[in-house]
């Protein structure tokens, strides 16, 4: 008579290492399974979002050409009209000219803005004595509208470059100067004992510590500076001797010529989008770690 053994089996080696082996490949497999989903899904919304960015854009554009039907060009230029003048302003020369002059006048002003803004910013900053004494000067200096600026600028300085140049470096310079202090002010309660740890005098703390980590405030208040300067320099062209984009602005305004008038707005948008474009692409390329960060507290936040 036969009798089966109840004694419990061992299983081999070989075995072991193939059900381990198929254990992780299978949960190797589920976890790139799980990765190309998740990449499908998130390239799935990019076209979404993309593809209702473009049909906003073209349901404007079709709304827009439509009034053409129902409204005189003298109030609503249409889009195509508008492409129309905007192609003659080009071939005569008048806004190629308009936008090289406002462009010289901008860029004096917010490069002088950044310079001296930031300088006083960072004193500011690192003396604290010189701190309470100028900031209700520049509380002051920022809170005032810019536009009431404009006589003051013509009576001390006349028509001309100079007012305008003037008149942008003020509207560029309080702001920097506000962010600027703003970043050293965080950057000192963060980091003031960092310097001293390592031996550093105070004004290499300065530029190796605070002026390093106060950039992601300098690049925030070269933004807001840069929108404002943008608009001082049409309120300086219409204002202040009737030059540049602001003057032919003024001029296609008053003569009711509404095709020339949205040709050049839509040229003054363009330059503005070109230049937070290269000024994003700047701290993109030359200072990544501030995006890189600022995606990383995002992240964190988000969890």
């Amino acid at each position: 008579m036969t009798t089966l053994s109840s004694a419990p089996q061992t299983p081999s080696v070989g075995s072991l290492g193939s059900s381990t082996g198929n254990g992780q490949a299978g949960s190797g497999g589920g976890a790139a399974s799980g990765r190309a989903k998740l990449k499908s899904v998130s390239e799935t919304k990019s076209w979404h979002s993309r593809a209702t960015r473009y049909i906003a854009i073209l349901a404007v554009l079709g709304a827009w050409q439509a009034t053409g039907a129902f409204l005189a060009p003298v109030f609503l230029s249409t889009p195509t009209r508008s492409i129309v003048a905007f192609y003659d302003l080009m071939v005569n020369g008048t806004l190629p000219k308009a936008v090289g002059s406002s462009l010289l006048i901008l860029a004096m002003g917010i490069v002088c803005s950044g310079f001296f803004g930031i300088t006083l910013g960072t004193i500011m900053g690192r003396i604290q004595f010189l701190e309470r004494a100028l900031d209700p000067l520049v509380t002051f200096g920022n809170a005032t509208p810019s536009i009431a600026l404009l006589p003051l600028m013509e009576v001390w300085f006349g028509q001309g470059k100079l007012s305008a140049v003037i008149f942008i470096f003020i509207i560029g310079f309080w702001q920097m100067v506000v962010n600027t202090l703003a970043g050293m002010r965080v950057v000192r309660i963060g980091y003031r004992d960092v310097g001293v740890a390592f031996g550093m005098s105070k004004w290499e703390q300065t530029f190796r510590i605070y002026l390093p980590a106060t950039q992601p405030f300098i690049f925030a208040g070269s933004r807001i500076a840069l929108a404002q300067c943008t608009v001082g320099m049409i309120l300086a062209g219409q204002e202040l001797g009737q030059g540049g984009l602001g003057g032919i602005v003024n001029t296609y305004g008053t003569y009711f010529q509404t095709d020339n008038l949205i040709a050049t707005i839509g040229t003054t948008c363009a330059l503005a989008l070109a230049m937070f474009t290269a000024l994003r692409v700047l701290q993109d390329t030359k200072f990544r770690w501030i995006r890189a960060t600022s995606a990383g507290r995002r992240g964190a936040n988000s969890k």
